[in-house]
């Protein structure tokens, strides 16, 4: 028998080798996108909160106080002036 040769390791490259690194890194780069928008939602939300929960509210003595509504605050009451009275000058 003939003493048998070192086989030499030969290096393929294909395509499907050269882009799995870059889709390993765009479903990184995804799953850190996704974990940082829930994150930012968790923050909006805790502010939201704690904007809500610091509000004082109107005080509630006398005929009028504030109203929420969609324009902002209002003021409502039974003794609010006319448009009339208002402009004649008279007692509001």
């Amino acid at each position: 028998m003939t003493p048998r040769r070192p086989r030499t390791p030969i290096l393929v490259e294909t395509t499907s080798t050269q882009t799995a690194p870059i889709r390993k890194l765009w479903r990184v780069t995804l799953r850190a996108a996704r974990a940082l928008r829930a994150i930012n939602g968790e923050q909006v939300r805790m502010w939201e909160l704690l904007w809500q929960a610091s509000r004082l509210p109107a005080a509630q003595v006398g005929p009028l106080t504030w109203a929420p509504s969609l324009e902002g605050p209002r003021l409502t009451g039974s003794h609010l002036p006319t448009p009339d009275s208002a402009s004649a000058g008279g007692p509001p």
